[in-house]
């Protein structure tokens, strides 16, 4: 063996051993047992781990199999190989194949909590457009935590998925006051369905439109413009309109609002029934009156003895509730 070679081969070994190494690395990645120990020796490989992270990240798996690519993203981000999860996300597409989808969304929701954490401009342009296509409950948290007035329409929009909701709630809470026109927007706008009735979409995002504006306070100038709900066909609609009137109409208003609760107590029930019996009782030194008449049988309680009994027994609890709660303010 010449002096060359000589100098050479240390190099060649070298270059095994970490090929191994990575090698190594992939197969726990893909291991149901071994993944999570696999990302922190990747960790520690370093740079020269990326093409290999960014191979598992974009490989696909008909089984809906996520976990290796999962904690390929998680290694992506502990690197910050930023770029290798723009691109994914970038060019994420929803899977034909249920099962196949489900890992993917699982798999995009990492990549997204990953792109969010960075908090950087290209990665907020990058999450609005996923969010857009595709409102994955883990891309409208991601979005979420700019805190962004830009993001309001596609966090509201978000509020008719039942998946996404949870996250879109938080993020317009963190957004408060600044998201409230468009929250009085979405509660107030029903859109129909084929079938000529308000859309079940439309009813979700009106729901929860109208209870985040009764968390973050509603004014006078709120209730005047959400004051029709209170009528709604929608029990649940109506309740939350009901509150938000409590919460700052004036004295008339108030005992509007309070009537009307009692007659929705008649067709609620659990937990919507809870939630009018702990409002009238909170408000009993106005709704008194309402809760004696209907006990007395001036309201009917139901067409039938089980709903007219079922209300009687809300009524009364109602009644010792509220009665304790006022003396305990005494």
């Amino acid at each position: 063996m010449n002096a060359r070679e000589n100098c050479a081969a240390p190099s060649s070994t070298a270059t095994s051993a970490d090929d191994a190494k990575l090698a190594e690395v992939a197969r726990k990645l893909r291991s149901l047992h071994e993944g999570d120990v696999a990302v922190v020796e990747a960790i520690a490989i370093g740079a020269p781990a990326i093409p290999v992270l960014r191979t598992i990240l974009f490989e696909r798996d008909s089984a809906g199999i996520f976990e290796p690519r999962r904690r390929a993203a998680q290694a992506l981000s502990a690197l910050n190989a930023m770029d290798v999860v723009k691109e994914f996300v970038a060019g994420w597409e929803r899977a034909t194949n249920p099962v196949e989808r489900f890992g993917d969304e699982a798999v995009l929701g990492a990549a997204a909590r990953a792109l969010g954490a960075s908090l950087g401009e290209e990665a907020y342009a990058i999450l609005v457009s996923a969010a857009r296509r595709y409102p994955v409950s883990e891309v409208i948290e991601a979005l979420g935590y700019y805190r962004r007035a830009e993001s309001i329409p596609i966090l509201v929009a978000a509020l008719e998925d039942d998946l996404a909701r949870s996250q879109a709630e938080q993020a317009l809470r963190m957004l408060g006051w600044a998201a409230v026109p468009a929250l009085i927007q979405a509660a107030s706008q029903s859109a129909a369905s084929f079938s000529g009735r308000e859309s079940p979409s439309s009813i979700r995002r009106c729901r929860s439109a109208s209870r985040l504006i009764l968390e973050l306070g509603p004014t006078r100038d709120l209730w005047e413009r959400l004051r029709d709900l209170v009528e709604d066909s929608d029990t649940e609609i109506a309740v939350l309109a009901c509150r938000i009137g409590l919460a700052a109409a004036g004295d008339s208003a108030r005992r509007e609002c309070v009537c009307r609760l009692v007659a929705l107590l008649r067709r609620a029930r659990w937990p919507l029934n809870q939630e009018i019996e702990d409002c009238l009782a909170d408000n009993f030194g106005i709704a008194c009156e309402f809760v004696d008449s209907a006990l007395s049988g001036s309201i009917e309680g139901g067409a039938n003895n089980i709903e007219r009994t079922r209300f009687r027994r809300s009524l009364r609890r109602v009644k010792a509730s509220g009665a304790a709660r006022l003396n305990a303010r005494v």
